[in-house]
């Protein structure tokens, strides 16, 4: 028998209704791959590595003051503003390239997508870090890294430690309260591309150390 009028007109508003509904949930999967996410894992993170070689701090605080009314030290933070971000100053005894590099780092961050974070090290004049990693979580940053010599074309002097500041970029819209925060590593580097043979002649040595051996910690 063939179908009436009123089983045709069903049988098309049910084609549109399905038709719409898989194109609102294509949508929905794109908008949400498009959202940035609030955890998840970067493992070629967007990192800075500023130096200060004559200081305690890379990074210092323009909003807040010390007892002796100089800026204070920045410790572990996220940065989720461009009004905060304008507030951190780079702290004397950083080389312009790191002041310049560290500004256009935070000037260049979108806020409305992406949150910095701010961790400082101490680490040998000597060696460098390389980052494999960085993961995050509402409240909780943390990152991997190894620990290797600096090229033989770098300045340094053995046994001598120098304030270091990670400053990352990650792709994710973070509150500004940090509740915990972590880093593990290794050193050396299993992979490197420095010429350890040729170091030790380019590094500033005191005494008998050399660049070689003195790898510390953080």
């Amino acid at each position: 028998m063939a179908p009436t009028r009123r089983a045709l007109l069903g049988s098309a508003a049910l084609g549109v209704v399905g038709a719409l509904a898989g194109c609102s949930g294509a949508s929905d999967s794109e908008a949400e791959s498009a959202r940035p996410q609030t955890r998840g894992t970067e493992t070629d993170p967007t990192v800075v590595k500023p130096r200060n070689p004559a200081g305690e701090s890379v990074l210092l605080d323009g909003s807040e003051a010390t007892d002796e009314n100089e800026p204070a030290r920045i410790g572990r933070e996220l940065v989720t503003s461009a009004d905060r971000a304008d507030e951190l100053l780079v702290a004397e005894g950083v080389s312009d390239a790191d002041r310049e590099r560290v500004r256009s780092f935070l000037d260049e961050t979108d806020y409305d997508a992406e949150t910095v974070y701010v961790s400082p090290a101490g680490i040998l004049s000597c060696q460098r870090l390389e980052i494999h990693s960085v993961s995050w979580q509402p409240g909780r940053v943390e990152y991997e890294y190894c620990r290797e010599l600096r090229p033989p074309d770098k300045a340094c002097e053995a046994g001598t430690r120098v304030t270091l500041a990670l400053i990352f970029r990650l792709p994710a819209v973070l509150d500004d309260r940090l509740r915990g925060s972590g880093s593990s590593g290794r050193s050396p580097c299993r992979t490197t591309d420095t010429e350890y043979a040729v170091i030790d002649g380019n590094a500033t040595v005191t005494g008998n150390a050399t660049a070689a051996d003195e790898w510390g910690d953080f």
